[in-house]
C-alpha cells in the first residue's frame, strides 16, 4: 500500500527527531539485564499476529531490531493491549511496542521513543448500513459503537461522547477481531480502530466492511520503554531514525499488510 503521504511525514519527523518522546526523562538507571522483554498483543494485524505458528508483524519486528541494536536477547510477554503499559510499571516488561499512541496518561509510567508511524483513529462499518462519515452514525438513534477496552480508541470515543452528549452506546472489548466478530453479527454498528488494523480487518472479509472517510483524531506510535533502562530507548531511538531515513517503515507496512491476511494456519490468539 504506497502511502503518499510518507515522504512527508519522515521530513516531519527528522525535523523533530530530538524533541519528541524525550522529555519525560529517566529515573534511576538499574544495569541492563541480557534480555529485552517486549509487551505486545497479538490480536493487532499487521503490527503484531501469528503467521504459520510464528509471532511477527511490524512491531515485532521493530522489536527484534531494538533489541539486537542493545545486543540483546528478545522475550515476547504476550497479552491483552490494555495491561501492557501496565507490564512495564510492574517490571514485567522492558519496553512494549503495540501501535502505542503516545498519550500523558502512558507517559505516567513509560518512557516513550521518536514516532515510528502518524495515524488516526478510524471506523470499521458493515458495508450494507451504507454510513460513510461520522455524521451519518450520529443521524442513527441507538448506534452502537465497538471498541478494544484500554484503547486510545475506547478512551477518544468515550469522551467525544460525553463532551457531545451523544445518546450512541460504547461497548467494551478484549480484542479487536472479538469487536470486529460482534459487528458482523450485528452486536454493534461500528468498531474503532486504528487504520492499518482496520484496513487489515476489511480484507479479511471482502466485501463485508467498510472503513469511515474521516477520522476523529490524529496519533503518533512509539514505543514505550521502562524509564529504569535509557540505554535501551537509545537503542530504540536509533533503529527507528535508520527505518525513517531508509524507507525501512514503508517496507514493514507493505510486508506486513499482504502477510498478516495469509497467515497460512489462522492461529489467532
Amino acid at each position: 500500500m504506497k502511502n503518499k503521504f510518507y515522504p512527508i511525514r519522515a521530513f516531519m519527523l527528522l525535523c523533530v527527531m530530538t524533541a519528541v518522546g524525550m522529555g519525560a526523562g529517566c529515573s534511576k538507571t538499574e544495569t541492563p539485564s541480557k534480555s529485552v522483554r517486549m509487551a505486545v498483543s497479538s490480536d493487532y494485524p499487521p503490527y503484531a499476529y501469528f503467521h504459520k505458528g510464528k509471532l511477527t508483524g511490524i512491531d515485532v519486528e521493530l522489536g527484534e531490531m531494538i533489541a539486537r541494536e542493545a545486543g540483546r536477547e528478545l522475550r515476547i510477554v504476550n497479552g491483552d493491549f490494555s495491561e501492557l503499559i501496565e507490564l512495564i510499571r510492574q517490571k514485567k516488561a522492558d519496553l512494549a511496542i503495540c501501535a502505542l499512541a503516545v498519550t500523558e496518561e502512558r507517559r505516567k509510567a513509560a518512557a516513550f521513543s521518536d514516532p515510528y508511524e502518524f495515524a488516526g483513529q478510524t471506523f470499521l462499518v458493515r458495508s450494507r448500513e451504507k454510513i460513510r462519515y461520522l455524521t451519518d452514525m450520529r443521524a442513527r438513534s441507538g448506534f452502537r459503537i465497538g471498541a478494544e477496552s484500554g484503547s486510545t480508541g475506547f478512551n477518544l470515543i468515550a469522551e467525544y461522547l460525553r463532551e457531545h452528549r451523544i445518546p450512541m452506546q460504547l461497548i467494551g472489548y478484549v480484542g479487536n477481531r472479538e469487536a470486529v466478530k460482534a459487528l458482523l453479527n450485528g452486536k454493534n454498528d461500528a468498531v474503532i480502530l486504528d487504520p492499518l488494523v482496520a484496513r487489515c480487518l476489511q480484507m479479511e472479509y471482502p466485501g463485508r466492511l467498510d472503513i469511515l472517510k474521516d477520522q476523529l483524531n490524529h496519533e503518533e506510535f512509539a514505543v514505550a520503554v521502562s524509564r529504569r533502562d535509557p540505554q535501551l530507548l537509545e537503542a530504540a531511538n536509533r533503529v527507528i531514525h535508520r527505518l525513517w531515513k531508509s524507507g525501512g517503515l514503508e517496507a514493514l507496512q507493505q510486508k506486513h499488510i499482504k502477510q498478516s491476511l495469509n497467515r497460512g494456519d489462522g492461529n489467532v490468539l
